[in-house]
């Protein structure tokens, strides 16, 4: 069984480590990394993290300067982008390639068979390419800072971002909210779950209609789901309900209405 089936791109940054991490040589406990806030411009694509980070280190001797940022920090903030690059990108796939035979090695020492005693694997990563060293920790932490920094300077414009790759993508703003409804069995008859996304607002102003009612309000929710357990309108007989939503802030309904969610409910 092998415990690494993803392509070595396909990750995090901030994701818990492969399992393979727990069978490599550690010269100290694993402890877990410091939580910290994923920024809008920073992809979430390993492969496309690495992309982003060799861009940053040409572009910053390009524009650091002209925000401000002194020669000795540019050359400190490149070196911390080379090495994390270095670290997700030739060394992170090493050790991905490694974590088959790992997983062999401990399948061999639990329920193998042989006459000789097992040599576990030992993992060699790649040599670091030249003008790359290793840094102190939290190399994208420092990166982050100090971008945070040069958009403060009087010097900084949206093309300069742009060809740093610090510009956050456009989030467009939702028109309605967006949800679901499944059924599950309840206590006396099926009920209907709603899930929704409210997306930036503080919740959803559902409304909701059966048989040949008109709609009417149903329920005000801030969290996702909401479960609507109501008994059967007649006890034993199967009924239409319809829903629909709108958003919900500070006390009023507004936005335009979802399309109608139409699910047969049985006892």
């Amino acid at each position: 069984m092998n415990w690494d089936t993803g392509t070595w791109d396909s990750g995090f940054w901030d994701s818990p480590p492969p399992l393979s991490d727990y069978f490599l040589p550690q010269h100290k406990p694993h402890t877990q990394s410091k939580p910290m806030k994923r920024q809008d411009y920073y992809p979430s694509r390993i492969g496309d993290q690495v992309n982003w980070l060799d861009n940053y280190s040409d572009k910053l001797p390009i524009h650091g300067t002209t925000l401000g940022v002194l020669a000795a920090d540019v050359t400190a903030s490149v070196a911390d982008g080379k090495w994390c690059k270095y670290v997700l990108g030739s060394w992170l796939t090493a050790v991905r390639a490694f974590s088959p035979s790992t997983t062999d090695a401990v399948d061999d020492v639990l329920t193998g068979a042989g006459a000789s005693a097992i040599v576990l694997p030992t993992f060699t990563g790649p040599a670091l390419p030249a003008g790359v060293t290793a840094q102190l920790p939290g190399a994208l932490a420092r990166i982050f800072a100090l971008i945070a920094k040069m958009k403060l300077s009087g010097n900084y414009t949206e093309a300069i971002g742009t060809d740093l790759g610090i510009v956050g993508q456009q989030v467009t703003e939702k028109a309605t909210p967006k949800f679901n409804a499944t059924l599950e069995q309840g206590a006396g008859s099926q009920s209907v779950r709603l899930t929704f996304s409210k997306y930036t607002h503080m919740g959803v102003y559902i409304e909701a209609r059966r048989g040949t009612a008109a709609f009417d309000f149903l329920a005000i929710d801030t969290e996702s789901p909401y479960l609507d357990d109501r008994p059967l309108l007649i006890a034993g007989t199967p009924e239409v309900r319809e829903y629909r939503m709108r958003f919900w802030d500070k006390g009023t309904p507004n936005g335009d209405w979802t399309d109608v969610v139409k699910v047969t409910v049985y006892p």
